[in-house]
């Protein structure tokens, strides 16, 4: 696959659009190679990781976290500038998928609250909206039900339609219109004089966290087993030198029982009263710090950075294989940098 068609594919799944103003979300290191016929996916763009993807012959490695958030001379030895080598060595080139897969509605980000059944799912910090768009063109012929079913079904396509004097009508979500678009254009043969407009309704809204309805209310102490085979139903638990990387922090009041749950991947303590203020009986996240915890207004788990974004980033490698034909993808494991010793 040509790499910038490679690049595409990415960022149809991880929309930029999707990601904070702060973030770099993007292209970290152009590579000289035109073809791309192996993809590695991983969470950081550690040294270790990348001269293991680079071995495998990686053309194009994706990571969640980003090798840098903001430009940096090469000047100084350290993980950025031993990775910028290997890179440049390789002629490979690296992607980060951050704050735009976090965001992504119904993406891998919210692994957690399908494992967990979650229903009515709502974003906890909403902080973005796409109007969808509407497209009218003039048909140079009529689309047929087997070249109109494929697109009418496309994620992100709310409605295909052709009247008898052969106009098209689409409606779709602004993050999918260009690869519509392209679609079309391959159906006729040429570029439709597209007429387009921006809706009020329906917005697509993006943001951070998630906030559902178990099936019933659980006890705490039921509500943590059933976390902990969701969490370590996917990942078996890493051995460290400390030990067995099995345990979560746990703060704030205890409710007498738990049917709403929200949770974020990554680092969520910036979220804890988002999350309460949306209804929630328990907060799960990573990263929560000493006066973030001593402030929570409810139970919160701090399960931790690595697992909620692992199990991430292999689900979002199972997407890729599908979407880029030709391309050999490999998800490559992390390893958490913590772990756990019991003392008493």
């Amino acid at each position: 696959m040509n790499a910038q068609k490679a690049l595409t594919c990415v960022r149809s799944l991880a929309p930029e659009a999707f990601a904070a103003d702060w973030d770099n979300s993007r292209l970290q290191i152009t590579g000289e190679r035109s073809e791309v016929k192996k993809l590695a996916v991983t969470l950081d763009p550690l040294p270790a990781v990348m001269a293991e993807a680079l071995g495998w012959g990686a053309d194009l490695v994706v990571t969640h976290h980003p090798l840098y958030m903001k430009p940096q001379a090469p000047t100084q030895d350290g993980q950025y500038l031993n990775v910028l080598r290997q890179f440049m060595a390789a002629g490979a080139w690296l992607y980060s998928a951050h704050t735009s897969l976090d965001c992504r509605p119904d993406g891998p980000a919210f692994w957690l609250g399908r494992a967990l059944g979650l229903k009515d799912c709502a974003s906890i910090e909403p902080c973005q909206g796409f109007p969808a768009r509407e497209v009218f063109f003039q048909a140079p012929a009529r689309i047929t039900e087997r070249e109109a079913r494929p697109l009418s079904e496309t994620p992100g396509v709310i409605a295909v339609s052709q009247s008898n004097s052969g106009e098209v009508r689409v409606i779709c979500e602004e993050r999918v219109w260009d690869d519509i678009a392209e679609r079309l254009v391959g159906i006729f043969g040429k570029r439709p004089e597209f007429l387009v407009r921006r809706l009020e309704t329906p917005v697509e809204s993006v943001g951070f966290g998630q906030v559902g309805e178990l099936p019933k209310a659980l006890s705490v102490e039921d509500f943590s087993k059933a976390l902990e085979k969701a969490l370590f139903g996917v990942q078996k638990p890493q051995r460290s030198t400390l030990g067995l990387g099995v345990a979560w922090a746990e703060c704030g009041p205890r409710p007498a029982t738990i049917r709403r749950v929200a949770y974020t991947t990554g680092s969520g303590a910036s979220l804890i009263p988002a999350a309460f203020a949306a209804g929630a009986d328990v907060f799960l996240c990573g990263d929560v710090k000493h006066h973030a915890a001593q402030e929570s207004p409810g139970l919160v788990f701090d399960v931790g950075h690595f697992i909620l974004e692992e199990e991430m980033m292999r689900l979002f490698a199972g997407e890729l294989g599908p979407a880029m034909a030709g391309v050999e993808v490999k998800f490559f494991e992390g390893k958490s940098p913590f772990g756990y010793r019991v003392l008493a």
